[in-house]
């Protein structure tokens, strides 16, 4: 298993006001991720060095000035190309901010190509970026979230009933309700960790059988899965200001030196550089260099 580099440069911005939306800032030389998920869309602005990365079994190669967008729950590890290391721009988006900008509720955007070459929607999304770096209201940060939002669907997705694009995007094993409802109960558990024979007794189904299809239908075994939803949980704590060992205890680690190990592999981010990220309150000086 690979951990993010303790000196990579990693940074977070939130906004309390737009609930949903994160920016990230990273620079890594080494591999930093293991394979995992994000609950929300990830944009992410390639600005020097390169990635390369598997989406649904196919390798995608992206590049500085290219824009990379992966859809909520699509396992992937975009680690950086050896040869050049990766400095990249990241802004997360849930659902709902997506649904508003595809027309309204039950509707989403699909992106079936996942590196997009568009440099005026890459300056757009950088200046949105900026934007959370240097503490812009939340008023202008919203406007520029939509006007992104909006001109991304339009120029690079499929706009269908949330529904249809959930299935058609589903993994072979989702066909299985035992293993559907596997998942639905661990999502709604997180950090509770249960045992392997236990998760193939609920989902009705033998111990390897289980295996076999919970990792064809989300990615990843079941017991990274689990871990995947514990570190979620811990980014959800982190973000409203919980202290690391606290978030360490409701994630369900009783060590909090593994769930140090744990976040890293699945965030890129030490839990300290998540907890400690903040805005910058500068934006009208940004304002006067800019003038």
């Amino acid at each position: 298993m690979s951990g993010a580099p303790l000196h990579a440069d990693v940074r977070f911005w939130r906004d309390d006001a737009l609930p949903g939306i994160e920016a990230r800032s990273s620079t890594y030389t080494q591999k930093a991720f293991r394979t995992h998920t994000h609950r929300e869309c990830i944009l992410s602005l390639v600005e020097a060095g390169g990635t390369r990365f598997h989406l649904d079994g196919a390798p995608h190669t992206a590049r500085a000035g290219q824009l990379v967008i992966i859809e909520a729950g699509r396992p992937h590890a975009c680690n950086p190309d050896p040869a050049t290391g990766i400095s990249y721009r990241l802004l997360s988006v849930a659902s709902g901010w997506l649904a508003g900008a595809a027309g309204g509720e039950g509707l989403a955007p699909h992106f079936p190509t996942p590196v997009l070459d568009d440099p005026e929607l890459f300056s757009a999304w950088r200046e949105l970026h900026e934007a959370y770096v240097w503490g812009a209201p939340a008023d202008e940060k919203q406007a520029l979230l939509m006007a992104c939002l909006r001109e991304l669907v339009a120029r690079h997705a499929t706009v269908e009933p949330a529904r249809r694009i959930a299935t058609a995007l589903a993994n072979p094993g989702m066909a299985n309700p035992g293993v559907e409802e596997v998942r639905r109960h661990l999502e709604a558990n997180p950090g509770n960790f249960e045992p392997l024979d236990a998760l193939a007794r609920r989902a009705g189904l033998s111990r390897h059988h289980f295996l076999r299809v919970f990792k064809a239908a989300t990615g990843l075994p079941p017991h990274a899965f689990q871990m995947q939803q514990a570190v979620e949980h811990a980014k959800t704590l982190l973000a409203g200001g919980m202290a690391i060992s606290q978030a360490a205890l409701d994630a369900g680690f009783a060590d909090q030196s593994h769930f140090s190990r744990c976040f890293r592999e699945f965030t890129g981010a030490t839990p300290r550089q998540y907890l400690t990220s903040r805005p910058c309150d500068a934006w009208p000086c940004r304002a006067s260099l800019r003038a």
